[in-house]
């Protein structure tokens, strides 16, 4: 771990020097490049029309042009991984914690940055903070260029308010008033079959296990290991082996068989947001900025915003970033442009926000309208190049915003596990393995689809010893006991 304080000390002195870098750094852009980036979210329908004038301010001055290729919000899962598998040649791609960054960086599937960011990305480095790069980093490289706008761990419901007053129900504090909730609009709004915005990506099972101060050791939502950082052992436990586990699962059958979602959950491929904003849903589980997503999309309904979470931290940088895949043809020209999407503002509010006057409009106080967001909604996957200097408040936000924000950052505590990057190289095999029992039988229990919990829950148990669940939770156990020596208080 050394190693990595070693590489910290040197990249911010690099950062220091991106001036000299950058006079002293001559790249060759007589050629015509077209750079190829992935992103996950939805397309826009007018996104072409954006790119296009995009494009045009790329080719006269970087001469390159850009095109972007959306991995959709239901098929992320299983085509994202495949990116790195198939030799698919591409030169930007967005990754994060929740993407297991950590992973594909030990397996190869990026470039390593800590020379190329302060030669060719030497005007936006100016503003990254120390500790992105170091949680960037793995086994003493840094793989990605993280956003530099802080985020928040806070997990709650977004609820139409209109029906918490049209039943009584004043406050959500966790997923027991939260059900409350849910429970009138089964009794009484039939018009939503899908309650509480139940989807693939299943989320239940984590208030549990977030609320009771657990943090992933992937550092990200769909975790399987999990430890206490106020546990003086830090010991390493697998979902499954949590003291409340049990009883949580004899919750979430209780709300699934009352219909707070379909018995079909784990088929259901559209974004939670696509449910609510369509009216297929009147809540559902994520974070802060959707909320404030939801409100802005949905400006005539009282959109509201309960924290679940008792306790957060402020994410790691890595929860958005932007790589360079190793099978880049152009890496040095991609990065060139993405330091001019994070240092010129043009070109940033172009991919962020669409097209002035035809998208989106700016009032007195720098605020955004979006115009229209079906057609074009803020940020559509640009989350991986989010800087803080650029980022634009909605006109339409809560109104409650800064005071909702103000709460989040009253209930932060630190987290030194947040930059903690766990390595399974060394045991990839058995965590496939254990990602595969996961999938197959804790899942089902996590959403509440089971006839048996007891029984399946045996099952679980089963299959996650064959697996190696023991082998694995040693190996990272070794890593969690080597970080916090070197790192901890």
């Amino acid at each position: 771990m050394k190693k990595l304080f070693a590489l910290l000390l040197v990249l911010c002195m690099l950062c220091g020097m991106t001036s000299a870098f950058a006079q002293e750094t001559q790249v060759d852009t007589s050629e015509f490049v077209t750079l190829t980036m992935y992103v996950v979210s939805e397309e826009p329908p007018r996104y072409k029309e954006m790119l296009e004038e995009f494009n045009a301010m790329a080719k006269e001055e970087l001469n390159c042009e850009l095109v972007v290729n959306f991995i959709g919000w239901g098929e992320y899962q299983t085509k994202y991984p495949l990116l790195f598998s198939s030799g698919e040649e591409f030169d930007l791609v967005y990754v994060a914690t929740w993407l297991d960054y950590a992973n594909l960086a030990q397996r190869g599937a990026f470039l390593p940055l800590e020379e190329l960011l302060p030669a060719y990305c030497a005007e936006s480095m100016k503003n990254q903070p120390e500790q992105a790069l170091l949680q960037a980093s793995v086994e003493g490289h840094v793989y990605a260029y993280t956003s530099n706008r802080k985020t928040y761990s806070a997990y709650g419901a977004i609820v139409r308010g209109e029906y918490m007053d049209k039943y009584g129900i004043e406050e959500i504090t966790d997923m027991e008033s939260y059900a409350k909730f849910l429970q009138a609009i089964v009794d009484n709004e039939p018009s939503f079959t899908n309650p509480a915005g139940g989807m693939n990506d299943v989320l239940y099972d984590e208030m549990y296990l977030f609320a009771a101060g657990l943090y992933p050791l992937s550092g990200s939502t769909g975790g399987v290991y999990y430890l206490d950082p106020e546990d003086p052992e830090h010991k390493v436990i697998a979902a499954h082996e949590w003291e409340g586990f049990s009883a949580m699962c004899d919750q979430l059958q209780v709300y699934s068989e009352a219909g707070y979602w379909p018995k079909s959950i784990l088929s259901v491929t559209d974004a939670g947001d696509v449910l609510l904003n369509q009216g297929i849903s009147a809540s559902r589980l994520h974070n802060f900025d959707s909320w404030v997503g939801a409100h802005n999309t949905n400006p005539d309904w009282d959109m509201r915003w309960y924290n679940l979470l008792p306790e957060i931290n402020h994410l790691s940088y890595m929860q958005d970033a932007i790589s360079v895949p190793s099978t880049s043809k152009y890496p040095e020209r991609a990065l060139m442009l993405l330091d001019k999407i994070r240092s010129d503002e043009r070109y940033y509010m172009l991919l962020t926000y669409g097209v002035e006057g035809v998208d989106y409009t700016l009032d007195e106080n720098d605020f955004i309208t979006n115009l229209d967001t079906d057609l074009f909604p803020s940020e559509p996957g640009t989350w991986g190049f989010r800087v803080e200097e650029f980022y634009k408040m909605s006109a339409g936000a809560p109104e409650n915003y800064y005071e909702e924000r103000d709460k989040l950052e009253a209930a932060v505590v630190p987290n030194i596990f947040r930059s903690f990057n766990m390595d399974t190289s060394s045991v990839k095999n058995e965590y496939a393995a254990m990602q595969n029992v996961y999938s197959q039988y804790y899942n089902t229990l996590a959403a509440g689809v089971t006839t048996d919990v007891a029984s399946d829950i045996e099952k679980l148990n089963k299959q996650a010893e064959i697996a190696g669940n023991e082998i694995i939770k040693e190996v990272l156990q070794a890593q969690v006991d080597a970080f916090f020596a070197e790192y901890g208080e």
